[in-house]
């Protein structure tokens, strides 16, 4: 019999004991909180053994003789010190999603299981439920994996605000990259083996805290996209990309459908419900090594959270502007120029090449092509639905781009490097954004191209993408999340 503590009885740890009363062989002995009372209230609320312990401290459960293993539930910036204090107690440790804050600190962890041979495992609860062993035995069919995405969008920014979750504090546990983000990680990490690299990011944020990110990696040559949010819903998804087939995952986060989809056409579905409930599969594998004095978990290793950190590592730094990021803007503008001429037919094949991306972006946009010598417009397009308004946000960035000499975005990075304030950045009346781009032929500005309706960055993404393709080169992407 394995006898289990919980270290801070939050709403997931509610969810966790109501799984482990099923699980053959587990008993709830003790929980901790910051108050006895809390402690008392959560053992009053959840099935335990009747002579379970309530403590006002985690240092008195982790003291406490007949636990054998905990359930790490605490704030994301509290799992680094408090899971290694209880290895060094001797205690399985068996610690929410995500593990740590980073690569760095999940590293460290795992040295101390090491060496104190005591298991510890992420609680990363799509490898455990049923259907992911035939997702991974499924993934034979598709050939090669060429790519991966993995999307975990929830509208719920009023909720995590208004409940006064850590989520949107201003700890360093808090957004939405390791709330989310970590399950999308978990997927990367499991079909693309190898160190990632960022090729392009985007994002929202609130108040300092990421509330949307939507990045773009390489693992060796397999592409990968991950992207989740607090402010916006989406399908929640994980695809599978092989060269001979695809399996397309509905809700990633604890999945029980998928459907394979083969070159031929033919499509089998995998529907796999759970055994007692989501939380089951990965608390009855670790009451399981527990009880059977297992130093690591093959499902969840040591080498897997922290390349799932690594993941979220190579993302992170995007949400610093750098003086890197001036630099990439000034190697796009300096390669996306054309040679001879910019006329009616260049901005023709330019707006209809920036139009047929359309495709690729959830929301719709305007473009707008305007020769700057008299003003005349080349090229105007606008998806259904848009309002008259994008065309005049397009005409701001456009101002923007003709003040700066530069594309947009540079006013913005510039201002982010200054450290000027948000109201002082549109002191121009113009806007200094992601949005326009100048068309030169050699050194002469001829031309603008505007696009409006995209967010956090997307519409200065779209319009390099279009350049790019009719011009034939390859620049590098720009390095940082924009709002």
């Amino acid at each position: 019999m394995v006898s289990w503590g919980i270290l801070g009885a939050g709403n997931i740890a509610h969810r966790f004991a109501a799984s482990l009363a099923h699980v053959e062989g587990a008993r709830l002995v003790a929980a901790s909180c910051r108050t006895l009372q809390k402690a008392e209230t959560f053992l009053g609320e959840v099935p335990h053994e009747s002579e379970a312990r309530a403590y006002a401290s985690h240092e008195a459960l982790l003291a406490d003789p007949d636990v054998d293993a905990i359930y790490l539930a605490l704030p994301h910036e509290f799992h680094h010190d408090w899971a290694i204090r209880a290895l060094r107690a001797g205690k399985a440790v068996l610690c929410e999603k995500p593990a740590m804050l980073n690569a760095q600190e999940m590293a460290e962890v795992a040295d101390v299981a090491r060496e104190t041979g005591c298991l510890f495992m992420e609680a990363m609860k799509p490898r455990f439920v049923p259907l992911y062993a035939q997702i991974v035995e499924a993934s034979e069919e598709i050939g090669d994996i060429t790519h991966v995405e993995a999307t975990l969008c929830n509208d719920m920014l009023g909720f995590v605000e208004g409940t006064g979750s850590y989520h949107m504090s201003a700890g360093p546990g808090a957004g939405v990259l390791l709330d989310c983000g970590t399950y999308c990680a978990s997927w990367i990490e499991d079909f693309c083996p190898g160190i990632p690299t960022l090729v392009s990011v985007a994002g929202a944020s609130k108040d300092g805290i990421d509330t949307y990110v939507d990045a773009h990696l390489d693992h060796g040559g397999i592409s990968a996209r991950l992207e989740c949010a607090f402010d916006r819903g989406k399908p929640r998804t994980a695809t599978l990309v092989g060269t001979k087939g695809q399996i397309v995952v509905d809700e990633l986060h604890r999945p029980t459908h998928a459907v394979v989809t083969l070159a031929d056409g033919s499509e089998r579905v995998l529907d796999v419900p759970y055994e007692v409930d989501d939380f089951y599969g990965e608390v009855s594998h670790f009451n399981a090594l527990v009880a059977a004095g297992a130093a690591e978990s093959p499902i969840m290793p040591l080498k897997d959270s922290i390349h799932c950190a690594l993941v979220l590592d190579a993302i992170r730094p995007a949400f610093t502007v750098t003086p890197q990021a001036l630099e990439v803007l000034e190697e796009q503008e300096r390669v996306l120029r054309y040679q001879d001429k910019f006329d009616a037919d260049d901005a023709f094949e330019l707006g209809a090449a920036i139009k047929d991306l359309a495709g690729d972006y959830d929301l719709g946009y305007v473009i707008r092509i305007v020769r700057e010598a008299d003003e005349y417009d080349l090229f105007c397009w606008g998806a259904d639905g848009k309002r008259q308004a994008n065309y005049g946000y397009a005409d701001g960035k456009r101002h923007a781009a003709l003040r700066l000499g530069h594309c947009s975005l540079w006013g913005w990075t510039q201002a982010q490097l200054d450290g000027t304030p948000q109201s002082e950045l549109f002191a121009h009346g113009d806007m200094p954004v992601a949005g326009s781009f100048p068309i030169r032929v050699g050194n002469e500005l001829v031309a603008t191209v505007s696009v409006s309706g995209l967010h956090e960055g997307l519409d200065h993404e779209l319009l390099v993408r279009g350049l790019s393709k009719v011009l034939g080169v390859t620049v590098p992407a720009y390095p940082c999340v924009t709002v």
